[in-house]
């Protein structure tokens, strides 16, 4: 992917990121950074792996997730805050994606984001790797690793990330971690 592709969808991601508080669809974004929607929709998806709309509702719900779990707002105002018109749209999305209802996930006070905002890095393509290149992790490469996982929380529901780290640095100790 170029730089111009890069720079384009990081315009794209910041009008999101600065518009999560109201209801945006792949029209809106298309038109507030003049793309047509055909082709932003393709671009976007083909850099970041998702569509606009899944990216869009997942940001919106970490986000709810958030206030549910540090404030004491009530789940109505919330759903507003995040874009959704009901109560009632905003817990069956938030269920659907959280396994758990606002109020119950609340009570756990226990904040897992399913979609931190994407970060596009440049020139990522100009670099090549071999079977040689793989190796054991070691433990200088828990940091890293640790970020990756929170890139791809999808496949790790509300992960402890102390405990998932302990069990990272056993594994790189048995030398079963690559």
């Amino acid at each position: 992917m170029g730089n111009l592709s890069v720079t384009r969808i990081e315009a794209v991601i910041d009008y999101i990121e600065n518009h999560l508080g109201g209801k945006l669809e792949l029209k809106t974004v298309a038109e507030a950074v003049h793309y047509s929607k055909y082709h932003l929709h393709r671009l976007f998806t083909d850099t970041v792996g998702m569509t606009i709309h899944d990216y869009v509702q997942r940001r919106q719900l970490t986000e709810a997730a958030k206030l549910l779990v540090f404030s004491d707002q009530p789940i109505i105002e919330i759903a507003l805050i995040c874009g959704y018109e009901s109560q009632q749209s905003f817990s069956l999305a938030f269920k659907a994606m959280y396994k758990s209802p606002p109020a119950e996930y609340r009570e756990k006070r226990c904040f897992y984001p399913l979609q931190l905002r994407f970060t596009l890095h440049r020139n990522m393509s100009a670099v090549k790797f071999t079977m040689q290149d793989i190796r054991l992790a070691r433990r200088e490469d828990v940091p890293d690793w640790m970020n990756l996982m929170r890139l791809v929380i999808d496949g790790y529901p509300v992960m402890d990330e102390d405990d998932y780290s302990a069990k990272l640095e056993e594994s790189i100790d048995e030398k079963r971690a690559l």
